[in-house]
């Protein structure tokens, strides 16, 4: 419950971060689009969430002619922007991590894309149950919010459907496969596969 509530003010601590920092001045430069993400985060067993933004670096349309001769039409894409995640694992830890991350987004004229995505962050697990602390003198304590901190990569590629192009709607469905690494974890190099499903809203589409 204590880590539900920390995710929770991360997330409205990242909204208000978000809020700040628009500048007066910006009105008068030229609006790309932001786009707000939000998931079921999942380590194929223990659920979660997932919440992050995207603000677009840069857009190509570009064609290409398939073999029977037809002229398929695509725009690519590439996205940066922070991504806040948690899962729970009972009886073990929930784990936050905060990240940045890349995306290449290539949207084809059907409105499917396809994605691939790699991020670098830090992550922060909770252990589950009560943890005490023995000092050296013997007197027993019970550590609050006891857990580990890690850096944290992770590569992903996902696909999905944009609901803009087909139905004026500012929304695309998206599901993704990442491969999460923590380090260090026993001294070792901790891998684990995740999934995310869920929708991005576009906050503010190409102007």
């Amino acid at each position: 419950m204590k880590s539900i509530k920390i995710f929770l003010s991360l997330i409205f601590a990242l909204s208000a971060a978000m809020g700040f920092s628009q500048n007066p001045d910006s009105a008068n430069l030229p609006k790309k689009p932001i786009n707000i993400k939000l998931c079921y985060n999942s380590t194929l067993i223990y659920g979660g969430a997932r919440a992050g933004a995207e603000f677009q670096v840069k857009a190509v349309s570009a064609s290409r002619i398939r073999k029977s001769g037809r002229e398929s039409f695509y725009v690519k894409e590439l996205l940066i922007g922070p991504t806040l995640s948690w899962y729970h694992h009972p009886g073990f830890h929930d784990n936050v991590y905060l990240t940045i991350c890349s995306i290449w987004r290539r949207t084809k004229s059907t409105c499917f894309f396809t994605e691939f995505s790699p991020e670098i962050g830090y992550s922060r697990t909770f252990l589950g149950g009560t943890t005490y602390l023995v000092n050296g003198s013997g007197r027993v304590s019970v550590e609050k919010l006891a857990g580990y901190n890690y850096a944290f990569l992770s590569i992903g590629e996902g696909f999905g459907y944009d609901f803009s192009k087909s139905k004026s709607l500012p929304l695309m469905i998206c599901l993704k496969i990442n491969m999460m690494a923590m380090y260090p974890y026993n001294s070792t190099l901790y891998l684990r596969p995740a999934m995310e499903a869920g929708f991005i809203y576009k906050l503010r589409d190409e102007k």
